[in-house]
């Protein structure tokens, strides 16, 4: 609390002696001399520290002209005089959403940046034209074009690092967006000091400091009006939910934002022990199976969305449960991830990537065991029952009307099939067809005995090989081949 907003505290009864008197005069003074000399800081050389900069570094302020940015700009600019920083520019984008309000806080922002001698850049872009053409959310197209401009900003200018004027109140919003959404403490952990050529300095100062310190130093900013509209989450977080939570907690903003930093910091913890297990079972190009299965799932679960991060550039719990549960999976399981990538096992290895273009690949079958094969893995026993599978991954077959030379392989030019209950022999290119099966699902393991196809793993069995009151002997087959969908 500044010394000015203290003295209001204190009524005349409690002055009680001439000290009392003195010491609050006192504090008025140098609170008053504070102002005047400029000294009142939101942001110095430990708040950069922390961010990673240090005196060599130049800074492009992300500047809005809103009273965050501006702030941040007029704070870094006393750094730059005092030579605290090697450099300083700015850069502000219309994002042409807002007509005339725009253009006027375009043209405020070059004129404060004109006035202090700091490099500035600027450009207009059509936010709703890149959404439609995108299929993206007005929020998502702004932010998308809003940094792909900073950061050609920076490139133009030689700056080292951007710095965007999110704040406490910011940081406590994204806890609580992150918490609606669903998040672990990656996301709880909010918003981090410095990302990349990202950083963000004012983390620990509230709106209510960077309005004072404005106040204080007779500057004015612009306004968005589009703040007080509660159409984006944020918004809604900004002006509803906020005010009834600090009905139960006046520092309610306080108290996220120290939340998200003791997050942040297990966070930090738990992901230099998964980059350290992970380090110990890359084999190649894959991972241990057995030792990654072994790992705690808070470990297990970041070394795996790390490595779909960097394949895919975003990642859901639902695919990290699914990779997890692969490590323990049969040999050969194939499951597919988004973005046309698949995670895939071998007898020691579990790999995530693009799987491997396989275009023809032919395996002994193997009788009373496994048959591994780069696209799925069949296992077989002889038993004395059976049932009508509930669908093609599984299959009865009469041993004794198969040939013994066996094998398992990929689709070839001119196959046969006879399905389980048609009426005839067809090619099999025109059986999946009927079926509606994707062209590029179609490499099904072929139990087959030179070109007839007596199992089309996933699909059905041959009505030459089918169950009869007069088999003797039942093969059962289970065809593991992963989640296709």
């Amino acid at each position: 609390m500044n010394c000015l907003r203290q003295v209001a505290l204190f009524s005349p009864q409690h002055l009680s002696n001439e000290f009392d008197a003195g010491r609050i005069a006192l504090y008025f003074i140098l609170e008053i001399y504070a102002v005047n000399e400029g000294s009142r800081r939101l942001i110095g050389e430990n708040e950069l520290a922390a961010c990673g900069c240090n005196l060599s570094e130049t800074v492009l302020v992300a500047l809005s002209g809103g009273a965050d940015s501006t702030a941040l700009l007029l704070s870094l600019h006393r750094l730059y005089q005092e030579g605290k920083i090697r450099g300083l520019f700015a850069a502000h984008l219309n994002h042409g959403i807002r007509g005339e309000a725009a253009a006027r806080d375009q043209r405020w922002c070059m004129a404060l940046c004109d006035r202090l001698s700091i490099p500035f850049a600027t450009e207009t872009v059509d936010v709703p034209a890149h959404a439609k053409a995108n299929g993206q959310s007005l929020e998502q197209a702004a932010r998308a074009l809003r940094y792909d401009f900073l950061e050609r900003a920076r490139l133009s200018f030689g700056a080292s690092v951007i710095a965007t004027a999110h704040h406490r109140d910011d940081q406590a919003e994204t806890v609580l967006i992150n918490l609606i959404r669903g998040s672990g403490t990656s996301g709880l952990g909010g918003m981090k000091p410095r990302n990349g050529h990202i950083i963000r300095p004012m983390l620990h100062v509230s709106k209510q400091e960077i309005l004072a310190f404005l106040s204080e130093a007779g500057e004015t900013h612009c306004e968005d009006e589009t703040n007080a509209e509660n159409a984006a989450v944020r918004n809604r977080i900004r002006n509803q939910l906020m005010p009834m939570l600090e009905t139960f907690n006046p520092s309610i903003a306080q108290s996220l934002a120290k939340t998200a930093e003791l997050l942040a910091q297990d966070e930090a913890y738990l992901s230099r022990l998964a980059d350290e297990a992970e380090e110990a079972m890359i084999a190649g190009d894959g991972f241990n199976r057995k030792a990654l299965a072994q790992q705690p799932i808070p470990i297990a679960s970041r070394i795996v969305r790390k490595r779909l991060l960097a394949l895919i550039g975003r990642v859901g719990e639902a695919d990290i449960r699914r990779v997890l549960d692969l490590a323990a999976a049969r040999t050969g399981t194939v499951i597919e991830l988004s973005d046309g990538r698949s995670a895939w096992t071998d007898a020691q290895l579990l790999y995530m990537g693009r799987y491997p273009d396989v275009s023809e690949y032919e395996v002994p079958f193997v009788i009373g065991g496994e048959t591994v094969t780069p696209r799925g893995t069949l296992v077989c026993e002889f038993t004395d029952s059976w049932h009508i599978p509930k669908d093609g991954s599984e299959a009865f077959l009469d041993w004794n009307k198969l040939p013994k030379d066996l094998s398992v392989r990929s689709r070839r030019e001119g196959d046969r099939f006879f399905p389980l209950g048609a009426p005839g022999e067809r090619k099999l290119s025109d059986v999946l067809t009927d079926k509606k099966i994707a062209k590029e699902k179609r490499d099904l393991p072929l139990l087959c005995a030179d070109s007839e196809v007596y199992y089309a793993c996933g699909l059905t069995i041959s009505e030459h090989a089918k169950v009869t009151p007069e088999t003797r002997e039942i093969l059962h087959i289970i065809c593991n081949r992963g989640t296709r969908d």
